[in-house]
């Protein structure tokens, strides 16, 4: 199986019209300890349950030594350990442990899965996921069309209607919830959003 890949704009300074497109992998989907375990499984006599425990108990091992400033290495994968920062200071005697911070996690693969990996053949996806290039005075037409026939609209509408991703299709109605152009009613998650008087054709 190939690794599927979409083109997605490149950010450009503002005074450039110049569009440019990067190609990014698409994650189809999450693996999840369970389906590993299961797969392993029919790999060897060892039972799905009790390979569940042994992969948790490798999470928490892992956790457990590299917080304590290990670096913990598994063989064909490769090895963890943790980062910290602190505050930039003129004498060492200005830094005490309490101002050291958890930064982050460093995993530095085995050479092996490297080479493994640069072999890895990509293909294009048949359905983007991406946001067209769409202006905002393009979606407000579309959205004055919609609210012709449609009391609300929803996330879902907007990404159909516009052809934007989910979160692109989010910020753009809840910008213009912002802008004082549409309301949100309800609580947060709450899925419609309907005109406000004077936008969108809508005038009572």
């Amino acid at each position: 199986m190939k690794a599927p890949y979409d083109f997605f704009r490149t950010p450009q300074p503002k005074d450039k019209d110049k569009v440019n497109y990067h190609a990014r992998l698409v994650v189809r989907d999450t693996v999840t300890t369970k389906e590993i375990a299961k797969r392993i499984a029919k790999r060897c006599t060892i039972k799905e349950g009790d390979l569940i425990g042994a992969l948790t108990e490798l999470a928490r091992i892992i956790r457990s030594d590299i917080s304590e400033g290990y670096s913990v290495h598994l063989d064909e994968i490769g090895s963890f350990r943790i980062s910290i920062q602190s505050p930039s200071v003129r004498s060492t005697n200005e830094i005490r442990a309490e101002n050291i911070r958890f930064k982050g996690i460093v995993f530095t693969p085995e050479k092996s899965m490297l080479r493994e990996l640069r072999s890895t053949k990509f293909e294009k996806v048949s359905h983007s996921n991406r946001s067209v290039d769409i202006s905002e005075i393009e979606i407000d037409a579309k959205l004055t069309e919609f609210f012709k026939y449609n009391d609300y609209i929803t996330t879902a509408n907007m990404r159909s209607l516009c052809g934007l991703s989910y979160s692109t299709a989010l910020r753009r109605l809840q910008n213009r919830v912002k802008e004082g152009r549409l309301i949100h009613p309800g609580h947060l998650r709450a899925p419609f959003y309907y005109p406000v008087k004077g936008n969108y054709g809508i005038n009572k």
